[in-house]
């Protein structure tokens, strides 16, 4: 279902691929004995393989608890010390200025107030630390073919009202491919009804006719 590329440990039902994921982990330049703070963290395994190839330490918020349950279970097997916590990204229950980096992949565009989060994820970094999330923008701002929550989505725009200054965002036509390569092939096999490939594919009915509509980007923000 995902990229054969990633990391076979990463045990992955999402649409990360391995340029993203590279990408990310340039961007991010963990060092060893930093902290990772993974907003939207889900089962874990883009953090835990983040941190532990850097040698740093994570902290996971998640708004689930059965997906909070798993990263904690699956953290032991990759050597990371991490934590987790179930919150919302909107009031994280971490202190000032307490994670060197943070990362927010495909999550932050679901909190209802997105600067809020954008705000506190500035909050717990220490100066100069830096986010770097993933979501997607229209192509054309305003589109009334895509869904509300995506029609006029500016990660730069979000992001410099929360307070960071020191912003930018890439976007690859292999990025894109792959989330929508992710949908049709779902769409190619056979799902029990109530099961987590049954919900892809009714997302990917949703999504696959505006998918053309969207490009998915990563942007880096620094806090100065």
């Amino acid at each position: 279902m995902v990229d054969p590329d990633l990391p076979p440990e990463l045990d992955l039902f999402s649409f990360l691929c391995s340029d993203l994921l590279h990408h990310i982990a340039r961007q991010l330049d963990l060092h060893p004995g930093q902290i990772l703070a993974d907003l939207g963290c889900g089962r874990g395994g883009p953090g835990l393989w983040l941190a532990g190839h850097a040698h740093a330490d994570l902290i996971g918020i998640d708004f689930s608890p059965v997906a909070i349950a798993q990263a904690r279970h699956r953290a032991t097997a990759f050597s990371v010390d991490a934590a987790f916590a179930v919150a919302d990204l909107a009031a994280l229950p971490l202190a000032d200025e307490c994670a060197d980096r943070a990362m927010s992949l495909d999550a932050l565009q679901y909190a209802p107030d997105r600067v809020a989060a954008a705000r506190q994820a500035l909050r717990i970094l220490k100066p100069g630390g830096r986010l770097v999330l993933t979501g997607w923008h229209p192509h054309t701002p305003g589109d009334e073919r895509l869904p509300p929550r995506h029609r006029h989505t500016d990660w730069i725009r979000v992001l410099r009202a929360a307070g960071f200054t020191d912003t930018h965002s890439v976007n690859t036509p292999g990025w894109d491919a792959a989330y929508q390569g992710i949908y049709r092939t779902a769409l190619t096999l056979d799902a029990e009804p109530g099961t987590a490939l049954a919900g892809l594919q009714g997302e990917a009915r949703r999504r696959l006719p505006t998918a053309h509509l969207l490009r998915r980007v990563a942007v880096t923000a620094v806090r100065t």
